[in-house]
C-alpha cells in the first residue's frame, strides 16, 4: 500500500507547543519554503570595509592599493525534513541563488603616475560580477540523545541532541583559465565570473540542545549549539585574480604555479545561543540570539611554496576568519487543530540577521532578512 500525505495534528492535549523542532515524530514531513535578502560588505584585518594599504611593485614602482567588494543575494531554499524515529530527523537542505553580485572597487597612491596599476586592476578585477543558479547542498540527520523535545513535555525539561551533514558542492565552481577564452576587451572570462561554490565538499558534526520553562503562563526557551567543520582536499583551479607579488602575467604565474593545484579550506568551530519567547500563546513566538563562526587558515598546494603561502596570508589580509552575527525572529503559528484557519496548518517566520562590527574579519559582514513559511504532514 502506498504511503499518502495529510496534514499533521500533532499539538493536541498532551503536547506542549513550542517552535524549535530539531527532530519531529516518525513519519512526518515538515516543508519549508524560504525567501532571503541579504548584503554585505568584505572585512579586513581591523574590521572595517576593504582590504587596505598593500603595497605592489611595477617596474619598480610601489603603488598602495586598498580594496573594496561588495556582494548582494537573493537566494530561495528549499528545507525537506522527515522523522524517521521519534528521536532521529533526516534533513534535506537545497539553495537556489536567483541572484549574486559583487562590485569592486579600489583607490590607488603612488609617487609616480598611477594609470600602468590602475589599467592592470582593470584587467584583473571587473568592477561588477553576477551569477545566478543553485547553491551547495546539504544533507544530514539530527538525533535526539537525552531527555524530551518541547513539542513533547514530560518529567526533563531538556533536551540533548547530536548532529551530522554534508555539503554538496552543486554550485558553479571556478572555471579553468584559458589564454583564448577571452571577452571583446581581451580580459579572460575567468576573471569575470562569480563562482557559486569553491568546489569543496564540507562536513560538520554538531552537540545542540534545549531548555524550556513555563513561566508567566509563557513557553521559554534556550537553544544552544557547538559544533566543527571540515573540508575534503581538491583540485581546483586556480584563482589568478590577485595580483601576485612577483608576477604580473598570467602565463608566467601559470608556469609558476603549475596546472594541479591542491586546495583545503581552513576548519570551522561555531557556536550559537538563542532565547525564545511565547508572545501569544499557542500562536507566536519571539526569538533573539548570536551565532559565532572562526576558521583555521585554507592551504593550498602547487609548484611554489612562495604562491601557496602568498594566498592564505599577507599584510593585511588573512584567510583565517571570524564572523558573528545576530539575529531576531518573529514566528506565527496555525498548526493547533481547534484554533486553526485554512485547510492546511503553516508556520511562518519572518527574521532579520546582522553582523557584529568588529567581531567579523576577513569575510563578508551580511546583512539579511528573511521570511519562511512550513508546514507538516504525516505519511501514513
Amino acid at each position: 500500500m502506498g504511503k499518502k500525505l495529510f496534514p499533521f495534528y500533532f499539538l493536541l492535549f498532551t503536547y506542549s507547543l513550542a517552535q524549535t523542532h530539531f527532530t519531529i515524530p516518525q513519519n512526518v514531513w515538515r516543508i519549508s519554503l524560504q525567501q532571503k535578502i541579504a548584503r554585505g560588505n568584505w572585512k579586513g584585518h581591523d574590521g572595517k570595509n576593504g582590504w587596505k594599504d598593500f603595497t605592489y611593485q611595477l617596474n619598480g614602482t610601489d603603488f598602495t592599493v586598498t580594496q573594496e567588494w561588495k556582494r548582494s543575494k537573493t537566494t530561495q531554499t528549499f528545507l525537506i525534513e522527515y522523522g524517521f524515529t521519534d528521536r532521529s530527523t533526516f534533513v534535506l537542505n537545497i539553495p537556489k541563488l536567483n541572484k549574486y553580485e559583487q562590485t569592486h572597487s579600489w583607490s590607488i597612491s603612488s609617487d609616480s603616475l598611477i594609470t600602468p596599476m590602475d589599467d592592470l586592476l582593470n584587467q584583473y578585477y571587473p568592477k561588477l560580477k553576477s551569477n545566478s543558479g543553485l547553491g551547495n547542498v546539504t544533507m544530514g540527520m539530527n538525533v535526539l540523545i537525552l531527555g524530551n523535545p518541547a513539542w513533547r513535555g514530560g518529567k526533563n525539561k531538556y533536551s540533548l541532541y547530536g548532529g551530522i551533514d554534508a555539503t554538496f558542492p552543486f554550485g558553479e565552481r571556478l572555471k579553468k583559465y584559458y589564454p583564448k577564452d577571452v571577452d571583446d576587451n581581451g580580459i579572460p572570462n575567468q576573471f569575470k565570473q562569480l563562482p557559486i561554490s569553491n568546489g569543496l565538499t564540507q562536513w560538520r558534526g554538531r552537540v545542540f540542545g534545549e531548555l524550556y520553562r513555563k513561566m508567566w503562563g509563557r513557553l521559554i526557551n534556550v537553544n544552544w549549539s557547538i559544533g566543527l567543520s571540515s573540508s575534503s582536499r581538491e583540485i581546483i583551479n586556480p584563482p589568478y585574480s590577485f595580483l601576485w607579488i612577483q608576477e604580473t602575467g598570467i602565463d608566467s604565474i601559470s608556469k609558476v604555479i603549475g596546472n594541479a593545484v591542491l586546495f583545503e579550506q581552513g576548519g570551522q568551530v561555531l557556536g550559537a545561543i538563542q532565547g525564545q519567547m511565547e508572545l501569544w500563546p499557542q500562536r507566536m513566538f519571539f526569538s533573539v540570539g548570536m551565532d559565532w563562526m572562526a576558521s583555521g587558515r585554507d592551504k593550498y598546494f602547487s609548484g611554489s611554496a612562495d604562491w601557496n603561502s602568498w594566498m592564505v596570508s599577507r599584510k593585511n589580509y588573512d584567510t583565517k576568519k571570524t564572523r558573528t552575527t545576530q539575529f531576531i525572529k518573529l514566528n506565527f503559528l496555525n498548526v493547533d487543530p481547534f484554533k486553526q484557519f485554512g485547510p492546511v496548518p503553516f508556520e511562518l517566520e519572518l527574521g532579520l540577521r546582522w553582523y557584529v562590527p568588529f567581531l567579523t574579519y576577513h569575510t563578508f559582514g551580511y546583512t539579511s532578512s528573511w521570511i519562511r513559511i512550513s508546514s507538516y504532514f504525516q505519511a501514513w
